[in-house]
């Protein structure tokens, strides 16, 4: 009788873990983590609105394809999260159910690929960190992920892609959606640049880095948007040849100092951002008809394929 009720019991929470739809990862234990939730607000608030960005952008590219109504509709998103930065990340299983469910080998490396890039930031930011025990947390962090069934394997062994880590969208994507093609790209500027302000030596040095690293990001999208004045030189034209000419932004350019505390693991993340700008590319053609799907779903299997992911659970095969 009793072995009934404990099994009655459990079968409620098998059930909502079975509806979520992901293993949802676990983190590294220690203090470090959520520092930046902690210690810094304001940039977490933007962290995760570019989360959230993401997670729709893959949403909607997966039911009707990259196209100019994709822009219009990730853009007003985009712009009506930064209005009001959301104080915590996403859960991507609610925020992006469709994608989840059509690509879930894509959908899962994404996700340990958020958690990952969580890792460093919150590392970083940790206020009791040394040089040596940041790399300690980050080394455990590496190799719990490197574990996982999803994580990312290296698809250019030559080592060439990782300095053209944002660069992948610069073909059709990008000329069909130019405005969401520069705003996912600052997006991924916002968290190597971030990461390499938190590598300040102290408390500090953190604080104003990080604040002119913010101001930079606002100055960025308002100018985007035509809001207020940016100081910043004004983006291509949509329609021009240079509109999907983005500028490469990788961990290994742009973040020298992260790359000397852990170098494996900004590889790591600047792999995870040519995936990311890989798999918008297969996303063109979107599900609107069955040869479409056809056609994102085959593309989509080659690419998990390089990048040593199972094939297994994208369109339903």
């Amino acid at each position: 009788m009793r072995r009934l009720l404990a099994c009655a019991l459990l079968l409620p929470l098998l059930a909502g873990g079975s509806a979520a739809g992901t293993d949802q990862p676990f983190r590294a234990r220690g203090f470090h983590n959520d520092s930046v939730h902690r210690y810094f607000p304001d940039l977490n608030s933007r962290f995760n609105a570019v989360r959230y960005g993401r997670w729709r952008a893959l949403e909607i590219a997966w039911t009707v394809g990259i196209n100019p109504d994709l822009d219009r509709e990730f853009s007003s998103y985009l712009l009506s999260l930064l209005g009001d930065p959301p104080r915590y990340p996403p859960e991507p299983h609610l925020v992006a159910p469709r994608f989840a469910r059509g690509a879930r080998p894509v959908f899962e490396a994404l996700v340990w690929g958020q958690m990952l890039e969580q890792q460093l930031t919150d590392a970083l930011a940790s206020p009791d960190g040394s040089p040596e025990l940041t790399r300690q947390r980050l080394a455990r962090a590496l190799a719990a992920y490197q574990r996982e069934p999803y994580a990312l394997r290296d698809s250019d062994p030559g080592g060439g892609g990782a300095a053209a880590a944002s660069t992948v969208l610069v073909s059709e994507a990008a000329r069909a959606a130019p405005v969401s093609a520069r705003i996912l790209t600052s997006g991924t500027a916002l968290f190597i640049r971030s990461a390499e302000a938190l590598a300040g030596t102290n408390f500090g040095e953190q604080r104003w880095r990080v604040m002119d690293t913010i101001a930079l990001f606002d100055r960025g999208f308002a100018g985007e948007f035509g809001q207020a004045p940016s100081p910043a030189p004004q983006p291509p034209e949509t329609g021009s040849e240079n509109a999907a000419a983005l500028r490469p932004v990788s961990y290994r350019t742009s973040a020298p100092v992260v790359m000397a505390i852990s170098p494996v693991l900004a590889d790591q993340l600047d792999r995870l951002s040519r995936f990311r700008a890989e798999v918008f590319e297969t996303l063109v053609p979107g599900g609107v008809s069955s040869e479409a799907r056809r056609q994102r779903d085959t593309a989509l299997r080659e690419l998990v394929r390089r990048y040593g992911l199972p094939a297994k659970g994208i369109g339903g095969e």
